[in-house]
């Protein structure tokens, strides 16, 4: 009896992309991701001169990353039933009316109005990002993946490295409210751009009751899934802590607070590097064993952030940092699509995505209610061990889960799973030897 050799992929046939259009995704992620990263600095300059508090500014980011917390879950839902491209671009024309909103409410000097719409912009952005995830594999082929996701992260590296200079050089002879505007017209255009993909909606597989089909059992049951979900929670909680005190180092530690502005230099410098580096290079598999070893690498240098003396070293603990958390969560988002059924992708990346805002949202708190008790350094030392502690018990346990009655495992061959006179399989458990993963940031484009 013939073989259906295309369902020895992870994806059924009718997933795969018929034509590449990665290039048209990339092209509204890095508008997008640039348009973002000027009205960040544009409202921030905005508030406070309307307001000449520094508080202001502080609620501005309060709400802009706070409601991103809500938002993850619901939009994975909706990609897997509506289709991710239709999501995305219907949250990035939402987008493109709050912010061109918040021009109005900044002429008006409006401020409880334009909070409320960064929230709301927020809480949309966090609903699109796992859309935007969810298309990659479906615009690519299969061996193109990592370059793509590759150039994904790069964007939005140099988009937080370039962009915010951008907006520092020219605010001085523009208004706020231009950037601003600029910023309404970069969501426009990246949502009609991927609603022209039309990528819909996976065709649903007849799973047998008794399947475990939700997000997380899905990464729970797989050990690299499980350990880079970790690593997103965790190094975001790090790194949201010394984002909250970074201005308070650069003015303690290195004597001007404006020398934040290289440590944010370094940190997009890192990303970018890491991310040409697997466009130059195409790495081994990575593993749980490989996650972990990037999140050491990347937390580690964030713990030493704190007891450097010197700015030159300091810059390059966080270029190595970044870059490290570039390199493998780049691989293992690359994996995850690869690795988990189309049909449930949406709703595996809102997890992966909540995870990281969860985090976020513990570091921001953990730095508010601890940084004047312990200072800044005490703090920063401190989450990076957490961070390493809490991550853990996530490595530990390397089991997938009770293997299915009808699963027959033949050492270096696929799965097979007989079922209705067709055999299928799955590339994550083919092995020779021992078993072998797919190859394949912590910063979020939204």
């Amino acid at each position: 009896m013939p073989i259906d050799t295309a369902r020895f992929f992870p994806r059924a046939a009718g997933t795969l992309p018929k034509a590449d259009r990665s290039s048209r995704l990339l092209v509204a992620a890095g508008i997008s991701t640039y348009g973002d990263w000027l009205t960040v600095v544009a409202l921030a300059v905005l508030l406070f001169n309307l307001t000449h508090r520094p508080v202001a500014p502080a609620l501005y980011i309060l709400a802009r990353f706070a409601p991103k917390v809500l938002g993850p879950t619901l939009g994975g839902t909706l990609a897997d039933r509506y289709g991710p491209s239709l999501v995305a671009g219907c949250a990035a024309l939402a987008q493109c009316v709050l912010t061109a909103a918040i021009v109005v409410f900044a002429n008006s000097g409006t401020i409880w109005a334009i909070l409320v719409a960064v929230a709301c912009s927020g809480f949309l952005g966090s609903v699109a990002q796992p859309a935007y995830s969810a298309c990659i594999p479906r615009v690519t082929s299969p061996p193109r993946l990592l370059r793509v996701n590759a150039l994904y992260s790069g964007l939005f590296e140099s988009s937080m490295l370039v962009a915010p200079v951008i907006g520092a050089l020219v605010l001085p002879f523009v208004q706020p409210q231009v950037l601003v505007g600029g910023d309404a017209v970069s969501f426009g255009m990246a949502g009609l751009i991927v609603l022209s993909l039309r990528v819909a909606p996976a065709e649903r597989i007849a799973w047998r009751a008794g399947d475990r089909t939700s997000a997380a059992a899905v990464v729970a049951r797989d050990p690299m899934l499980r350990s880079l979900a970790a690593s997103f929670f965790c190094s975001a909680a790090a790194i949201t802590a010394l984002q909250a005190v970074l201005v308070v180092a650069a003015a303690e530690r290195f004597g001007q607070a404006t020398d934040v502005g290289w440590l944010y230099a370094a940190v997009g410098a890192g990303g970018v590097a890491g991310s040409v580096v697997l466009l130059r290079w195409t790495p081994r598999a990575i593993g749980a064993r490989g996650v972990a070893l990037g999140f050491l690498i990347e937390v580690i240098p964030l713990g030493l952030f704190a007891l450097v003396g010197g700015l030159v070293p300091a810059l390059g603990l966080l270029f190595v940092s970044t870059a490290s958390a570039a390199l493998y969560q780049t691989r293992g988002q690359t994996v995850l699509q690869q690795r988990v059924p189309a049909e449930v992708l949406g709703r595996v990346n809102g997890l992966i995505r909540l995870l990281l805002y969860a985090g976020m949202l513990v570091g921001a708190i953990a730095a508010v209610a601890l940084v004047e008790q312990v200072g800044w350094t005490a703090l920063v030392l401190g989450a990076a061990v957490v961070s390493i502690v809490a991550f853990i018990p996530a490595t530990l346990a390397s089991r997938r889960g009770p293997r299915r009655p009808d699963e027959v495992i033949l050492a270096g061959t696929p799965m097979v799973l007989v079922s209705d006179q067709t055999a299928t399989a799955s590339r994550a458990s083919f092995s020779i030897g021992k078993p072998t993963e797919l190859p394949h940031s912590l910063h979020d484009p939204s």
